[in-house]
């Protein structure tokens, strides 16, 4: 019998290493344009200020380049830190020190992976759950645990049976317009969660990327900012859906006793996210309205959500769907398919979704998928939902 060299080297933690559909997805519709993709949650490029970016950009090279192409602060550059926590924190009493720029707040999930998680550790997760968390914890190989969730946050009753039950170390959540579901947590049961992982002493993840996209431009507090034990709460955020992916920039609100382990393990990852992008994005937000500039983002995002959702009523009324609050997605299920035999017969049409159970610890028999609606323009969408269309007609007929 021949050996597997690359599975004889590999450390066994490897095994819970597992690939993004979505990247998988990504790949395909960049390398094919006929394709039309409702998976990635893409912002829309019209959206960037470009004219700005073109400034921030010449003087980061010109007047920064001593700064902006050397090595930099593990934590991120002082000054872009200073603008986080002014104008994208919620949270009371957090100072400069407390806020570490990271690649993406994805880098921000798997060093608190690394840090919190290992074979002994209980994880709770919402249910549905974004994938990206799913990635970065799974290595770690922690016991994860689903958790019920309402339109309007978790199952309560839930909550309090597993909290009972179980010693939870972490819960990771994602209150605000939640990837893949859409659901946001009322500021009731931000309250009441707060209160609950306060009382059983849990270390909260909370996964603010979608904050700043309501479309009415409601600002939801943090579940963090009403604990007593703020020691016991992480918040992740990110400039990727309200700027660009491409400066690959995000940034965690680290209480004090963990802020020097966790510098220390972003050393070991990357000595500093990108110092470029980041004196880049600091003279870009120091020259924009940032204020404006969100608003015209929310505006846009409602108007192309309103247009899909009205697509979804004209052309395939028997698919259900909860009406989001903001963000970048709906979450539709399709009744009587099944994920797959669907997923592989939009893929013939050439149009792809994220099948539902991509975002789950335990598949589910009823047929969910992941639509985006920031980056298709108005006639991409209706011939895209056209083709889903004769798919899902031509199944259940």
């Amino acid at each position: 019998m021949e050996t597997n060299f690359v599975n004889l080297y590999l450390a066994e933690r490897t095994r819970e290493i597992r690939s993004s559909a979505i990247r998988d997805i990504l790949k395909i519709t960049v390398s094919d344009s006929e394709f039309l993709s409702f998976a990635g949650g893409l912002p829309n490029p019209s959206l960037l200020p470009t004219d700005l970016l073109d400034m921030a950009t010449e003087f980061a090279i010109r007047s920064m380049r001593d700064v902006a192409f050397q090595y930099g602060e593990s934590e991120g550059y002082k000054a872009l830190r200073e603008i986080v926590r002014e104008q994208f924190v919620s949270e009371r009493g957090i100072d400069d020190r407390s806020i570490c720029i990271t690649s993406g707040s994805q880098q921000g999930l798997d060093i608190l992976g690394k840090l919190l998680m290992d074979q002994k550790t209980n994880v709770l997760l919402e249910n549905p759950v974004y994938l990206g968390a799913l990635q970065a914890f799974s290595p770690y190989r922690p016991n994860l645990i689903s958790l019920t969730m309402e339109v309007d946050g978790p199952n309560l009753d839930a909550l309090r049976k597993i909290l009972s039950e179980k010693k939870v170390h972490c819960f990771y959540a994602n209150p605000s317009y939640q990837n893949p579901s859409t659901c946001t947590w009322s500021v009731a049961k931000r309250k009441e969660v707060a209160s609950l992982l306060d009382e059983h002493e849990v270390i909260l993840i909370e996964d603010e990327a979608y904050l700043f996209l309501d479309f009415t431009g409601t600002l939801y507090p943090s579940i963090a900012s009403f604990r007593k034990k703020r020691d016991l709460s992480f918040v992740l955020g990110s400039f990727s859906k309200i700027l660009s992916p491409g400066f690959r920039l995000g940034w965690v609100s680290v209480p004090k006793p963990y802020q020097n382990i966790f510098i220390a393990t972003k050393q070991g990852n990357d000595l500093n996210s990108n110092q470029f992008s980041q004196i880049v994005l600091y003279h870009l937000l120091l020259h924009m309205d940032i204020q404006k500039h969100v608003q015209k983002v929310q505006s846009f995002y409602a108007h192309q959500k309103d247009y899909l959702v009205g697509l979804l009523k004209q052309y395939l009324p028997e698919v259900k769907f909860q009406n989001p609050l903001g963000g970048m997605f709906l979450w539709v299920e399709f009744p009587h398919v099944s994920e797959t035999e669907m997923m592989r017969k939009i893929m013939e049409k050439k149009v792809v979704m994220v099948p539902g159970n991509e975002f789950r610890l335990e598949p589910s028999e009823v047929a969910f998928f992941r639509m985006n609606f920031s980056f298709l323009r108005e006639t991409e969408m209706e011939d895209g939902v056209r083709r889903i269309q004769d798919v899902y007609r031509d199944i259940i007929t």
